[in-house]
């Protein structure tokens, strides 16, 4: 009984501990986007160059980030990049 117990509890710590991250990812998503759209000057969904000067990490990785090399990032684009970046890094 006990260890079915502290086997429940570990569990409970365990998605707990994973729905904080997810809301704390949410957060950040929420951020970015908020920020693409500031930067995002003649909104038209697509950052230049010059616009992502307004998302420094955006600009300093712009030709990493720009997958289709249209010389222009979308916000799927910087998404895609900072997921794949973070699986590197967990890598």
């Amino acid at each position: 009984m006990r260890r079915s117990f502290i086997i429940l509890s570990l569990c409970f710590i365990a998605v707990s501990a994973c729905a904080q991250d997810n809301g704390r990812m949410q957060k950040i998503a929420q951020q970015m986007a908020e920020r693409f759209t500031k930067a995002d000057i003649n909104g038209d969904g697509m950052l230049t160059r010059e616009e992502a000067k307004a998302m420094p990490r955006v600009s300093s990785h712009f030709d990493e980030i720009d997958a289709n090399h249209d010389g222009q990032v979308s916000l799927d684009e910087i998404r895609a990049y900072a997921v794949a970046t973070r699986q590197s890094k967990s890598s």
